[in-house]
């Protein structure tokens, strides 16, 4: 009799658990009561797992595709681009670039062109294959930039590329201080070695002497010599506008202005800029442009 008693105490707690759904869930249960008897219901059930798997694994490449573009999911189908980026701030007093602060652009067979931060300790970029090509990040004129062969070209799947990008701070910077008016121009140009027709950038800065901050301009005035043997002792030689080019009407942002021009005749040719505060403080400043001729 005790047996049977306890029998009964055994099926009444199984029936509980069972009732209450704390030990079955629904994938248990399905499997519980789905437990294949025949060869075809075995057959019919390890067809349906495979086919759940498969859904499963599609789902998961599928969402690691649409998501690992720029960051570092590296798989074989895959190409990984490692982007250094370097600063040299040797000279500098104001507005220095920083590399953790710099954007860069990367374009090829993505869907649309990636915009990532910056490190000088390498940024890793996983990219579809094919045909890439990295823009370094906006610099002043005041910095040179430069790209190593591996910021563009072709990588297959599988492969890794190294990204070197350069920006220094260039050395050729002429400074004109005028103490009267408390103002700082700075002047660089570009190529650093310009020759005899080709395109030269003359590019200037205008800050507070005592902050070094960049100065709001109401006005700005370049005239670049263009006979280097002018003498301008004579007033006809001013007025003669063969020896010389004015540019006007030049927009200034924050303090910083540029202009293109080719010079056609070799030698140390003057560059003077007048410009005007918004505060009313006016500053005359001259530079020197050498000019190479191409043997």
């Amino acid at each position: 009799m005790k047996i049977v008693n306890l029998g009964i105490k055994i099926l009444i707690i199984f029936m509980g658990i069972i009732l209450s759904g704390s030990l079955f869930n629904s994938v248990a249960a399905d499997h519980l009561f789905r437990y294949p008897k025949t060869y075809e219901d075995k057959v019919s059930l390890v067809q349906e797992r495979l086919q759940n798997s498969s859904s499963l694994f599609n789902s998961q490449h599928n969402n690691l595709t649409s998501t690992n573009q720029g960051k570092d999911n590296h798989t074989s189908e895959n190409a990984r681009l490692i982007i250094f980026n370097h600063v040299n701030n040797t000279g500098c007093s104001a507005e220095c670039i920083s590399a953790a602060n710099s954007s860069i652009t990367i374009s090829g067979n993505n869907s649309k062109p990636l915009s990532v931060k910056t490190s000088s300790n390498g940024t890793i970029i996983v990219i579809h294959p094919g045909q890439y090509n990295v823009g370094g990040p906006k610099v002043s004129e005041f910095y040179g930039q430069t790209l190593s062969p591996d910021c563009s070209g072709s990588v297959k799947a599988g492969e890794t590329k190294k990204c070197i990008i350069s920006n220094s701070y260039v050395n050729n910077i002429q400074t004109w201080l005028d103490r009267q008016s408390n103002i700082k121009i700075q002047f660089t140009y570009s190529p650093p070695y310009p020759f005899v027709g080709n395109d030269t950038h003359l590019s200037f800065e205008v800050l507070s002497l005592g902050s070094n901050k960049p100065l709001d301009l109401s006005h700005v005035y370049i005239t670049v010599i263009k006979n280097v043997t002018a003498s301008f002792n004579n007033t006809s030689t001013i007025d003669n506008k063969n020896n010389f080019v004015t540019f006007k009407n030049i927009t200034a942002s924050q303090g910083a202005f540029s202009i293109h021009y080719r010079f056609a005749e070799e030698g140390a040719h003057q560059v003077i800029v007048n410009i005007g505060t918004k505060e009313n403080e006016l500053a005359l400043a001259s530079f020197n442009v050498p000019i190479l001729f191409p043997e």
